[in-house]
């Protein structure tokens, strides 16, 4: 990957939780496969699993025909290709102003997009930042998934664990990204459906053309789901409270798993929704001087597909794992206010992101032929997603960030 060789050395100098535009890029910059994204946390938002129309609260989304035309917009395709070649695709998505920020900056941005994979901070000075992709403010959610989900959905069902990361701090519209509006069932009619959504939608209509294709290989599918949080470095189930405090184990079949969570099976599209809506229910959040719902924990929805066909008198098995991780964001205490209790919060966020990085930052060594311990038991999001940041995996990383200046 091109951007290889200079991503262990970019998180290595630059890897931080700083709020000023120029530097929360310099973390993303040049982080190829997982590493692109986990570095960013600073222009990204991290706010609550919630039902949302448009961007979040306050961000516009039709702006004056004016303002638009004036910006350059380009064009978001998939390249097919490639996946042959990477594991990790890291796509950066820009939100648009919000009226508040117009109101106080008027139509100044402090980064803009130059190509398909460049942008560029303002500066001064300015600086220029190459990811895989890059999408601006006018991207729809359904070109977005064009690009991002369907080869997570591609991925499982060829029988590769997958994993899509949205990493933001709070306020730059990650949650839109991810969920959108969901309230009331899959709204698959809704311009404003997340990645979510799209994502089991399509898969399960796969499914039941798989299992029409091939109806003489007696083939079945069963998928489970389960919802949990990592809040303050203790595992909780989403979709049933009164568990906590669960423990990750390891085993050689399952790989690494969470002990005693419950596990939903699912056949539509609805009734993953509803256990979103149901566990975003009981998700801790709180207000910070960033964002009055500010998401305290990392969410992981998990998908694990199972399919068993016959085939010239064998019988095969195939196994994957779909995991959705909706992490928090990092936060300054100075910005975000924190205090007490939503000090502890931010001070656990901060430390399981900077594991992630490390860990990140070690497998690109390691691919490129260095030796080294990666520390996946340092945290538990990153022992919790060992099998989706190594071997295998495809993993797709969204981070959304704020042009606010």
């Amino acid at each position: 990957m091109p951007f290889l060789s200079e991503a262990a050395s970019a998180i290595k100098s630059r890897f931080g939780f700083q709020n000023h535009p120029s530097e929360q890029l310099s973390l993303i910059q040049n982080t190829p496969d997982l590493l692109k994204s986990a570095v960013k946390d600073n222009l990204i938002q991290s706010s609550a699993v919630r039902n949302i129309t448009d961007w979040d609260d306050e961000v516009v989304v039709g702006q004056s025909s004016a303002a638009v035309s004036s910006i350059q917009s380009f064009e978001l395709c998939e390249d097919p290709s490639f996946w042959k070649d990477h594991n990790v695709q890291v796509i950066i998505r820009m939100r648009p102003l919000s009226n508040n920020e117009i109101s106080v900056q008027g139509n100044s941005k402090c980064v803009r997009q130059e190509s398909c994979q460049t942008i560029a901070w303002t500066g001064p000075p300015e600086a220029r930042f190459t990811f895989d992709l890059v999408a601006d403010e006018n991207v729809s959610q359904e070109n977005l998934f064009k690009v991002a989900g369907l080869p997570m959905v591609d991925n499982c069902m060829g029988g590769y664990n997958s994993c899509m990361f949205a990493y933001g701090q709070t306020g730059s519209g990650k949650t839109h990204t991810m969920l959108g509006d969901i309230e009331g069932g899959t709204r698959r009619h809704s311009v404003n459906c997340g990645m979510t959504p799209r994502i089991f939608e399509h898969l399960f209509s796969r499914i039941q053309k798989e299992k029409e294709a091939r109806r003489d290989e007696k083939l079945k599918f069963t998928c489970k789901c389960s919802f949990l949080e990592i809040y303050n470095e203790q595992i909780l189930d989403l979709l049933d409270p009164s568990s906590n405090n669960l423990q990750i184990r390891e085993d050689n079949k399952k790989g690494v798993y969470v002990e005693n969570i419950k596990e939903v099976e699912t056949a539509n599209a609805r009734d993953v929704i509803q256990l979103l809506v149901q566990g975003a229910a009981n998700r801790k959040v709180a207000a910070t001087n960033m964002n009055r719902a500010s998401s305290r924990s990392h969410s992981v929805f998990t998908c694990i597909i199972e399919s068993q066909w016959e085939s010239q008198g064998v019988t095969h098995f195939r196994f994957a794992r779909l995991n959705l991780v909706d992490l928090a964001g990092s936060e300054r205490q100075k910005s975000s206010g924190a205090e007490g209790e939503r000090l502890k919060e931010a001070t656990n966020i901060n430390k399981s992101l900077s594991t992630l990085g490390l860990v990140i930052m070690n497998l690109v060594s390691i691919s490129n032929g260095k030796s080294h311990h990666v520390p996946y038991r340092d945290s538990k999001l990153t022992f919790l997603l060992q099998d989706s940041l190594g071997g295998n995996s495809k993993t797709i990383i969204i981070a959304n960030i704020s042009p606010s200046i």
